[in-house]
């Protein structure tokens, strides 16, 4: 899909109030005459700045590790570009900057996924039914509290091996109190 919006990034600064002698610096999108501006959260001397080049000046290490930060934010900016028209998405500067400061998509987490089937079926399905459903939350539980540390993961990071290695969970564990295990 081809889209014909106008994109271009600048990388400027702004005056600190409270120090004349340091400023701030931003980087600004622009698309189709709308802007939308991100805090890089950097500070630099006002006679270190080059505004025509939107650089720091000089060859000091400090320069050139944050000219090299500059570049990198215009390399990620310009990469969200790229995502959000790949993916079909409207392109706007305020979407690019969301998907740049990974705003733009919340993640679903496993938690949250069986949290809502269980609160939707639970009027649909029987007791018996439920029940399976309820064990396998807490197997899931204990799961990714054995395994990986943690109380939940998010569903992108789902993947085969998971799934396998819950199988094997499942068909491996043996509850403290004598009750029936998983099988086949």
């Amino acid at each position: 899909m081809h889209n014909n919006s106008t994109l271009s990034v600048l990388i400027f600064t702004r005056d600190i109030i409270y120090n004349p002698e340091k400023l701030t610096i931003y980087a600004r999108i622009t698309v189709d005459k709308r802007r939308a501006e991100i805090s890089l959260k950097r500070y630099i001397p006002v006679n270190d700045w080059d505004a025509s080049k939107g650089r720091v000046t000089g060859t000091t290490q400090r320069a050139r590790l944050l000219n090299s930060y500059l570049d990198e934010v215009y390399v990620q900016i310009m990469e969200a570009h790229k995502q959000l028209l790949s993916e079909g998405k409207m392109i706007t500067a305020h979407a690019i900057k969301a998907r740049y400061l990974g705003q733009d998509e919340r993640y679903k987490s496993l938690k949250e996924l069986i949290a809502y089937h269980n609160t939707n079926m639970d009027s649909v399905l029987k007791y018996g039914t439920m029940k399976n459903y309820y064990s396998t939350e807490r197997y899931l539980h204990k799961f990714l509290n054995d395994k990986f540390k943690t109380p939940d993961i998010y569903l992108k990071q789902l993947n085969y091996r998971f799934i396998i290695d819950f199988e094997q969970y499942l068909l491996r564990y043996r509850p403290e109190k004598a009750r029936k295990t998983c099988s086949n």
